[in-house]
């Protein structure tokens, strides 16, 4: 862990939103927001996660280390909400986690990357029971739903959400991830159309084939044989 990481950690854990961003303009002016969120954030809060689980840091301390990066993630975001497609525009993804599941800001950055990637985005954040799920899927009928769970115990739950997709939705492609997904292999209760996401270069990995495919659909249908 280099030392500008170490430094963001303790702004984090002091709840100085100003040096916590500070910190992050600076990556920023040399570095993507993946590679930000990949090499600085996504370690520092994993390493304050450590930290929490080993008892070296207080619920609360973890709780405003927690608030400074939401807030920081959303400073990395405004720019692109300010150019923002209409609430109709297409491809449409949502993103929140599972019933009972807290832990959102994985899936914060995975919804951010996705509004810099031209889709328009709704990030229903945390702790979904899948009834409410449903009912905005239907209504706004997304090409992408995303989902995070971080503890073992919510599989169950995770499967439930799985099955009622595939029972009352018209096929959009579930993206799964979270802490779990890069340590197990899940991919037993998902369906075809399923993807587990076990990091951001996994995530990006997504995005290029994902876009092909997209690009061959056009070009299938316009009859064109031009590379994009």
């Amino acid at each position: 862990m280099d030392i500008s990481t170490r430094v963001f950690i303790k702004t984090l854990l002091e709840g100085d939103h100003g040096h916590a961003l500070a910190i992050v303009k600076k990556w920023r002016a040399s570095s993507s927001r993946l590679e930000v969120y990949r090499d600085l954030i996504t370690p520092a809060m994993y390493d304050i996660g450590l930290r929490w689980q080993h008892g070296d840091i207080t619920v609360a301390q973890e709780h405003l280390a927690t608030g400074v990066c939401d807030f920081v993630l959303s400073q990395t975001e405004y720019e692109l909400v300010s150019q923002s497609k209409s609430i109709d525009a297409t491809p449409k993804a949502f993103f929140f986690t599972v019933e009972n599941e807290h832990h959102y800001l994985g899936l914060k950055m995975v919804s951010i990357l996705f509004r810099e990637r031209n889709w328009n985005v709704r990030f229903l954040q945390s702790d979904l029971p899948v009834r409410e799920v449903l009912e905005e899927a239907e209504r706004w009928n997304p090409q992408v739903i995303g989902l995070s769970f971080s503890l073992s115990y919510r599989v169950e739950e995770l499967t439930g959400y799985l099955q009622s997709f595939s029972a009352r939705l018209q096929d959009p492609q579930v993206l799964i991830g979270g802490r779990l997904v890069s340590q197990y292999d899940f991919s037993s209760i998902g369906s075809l159309d399923t993807t587990f996401i076990e990091d951001l270069n996994a995530l990006q990995r997504w995005f290029i084939d994902n876009e092909k495919i997209r690009r061959d659909e056009v070009n299938g249908k316009s009859g064109s044989t031009s590379i994009i």
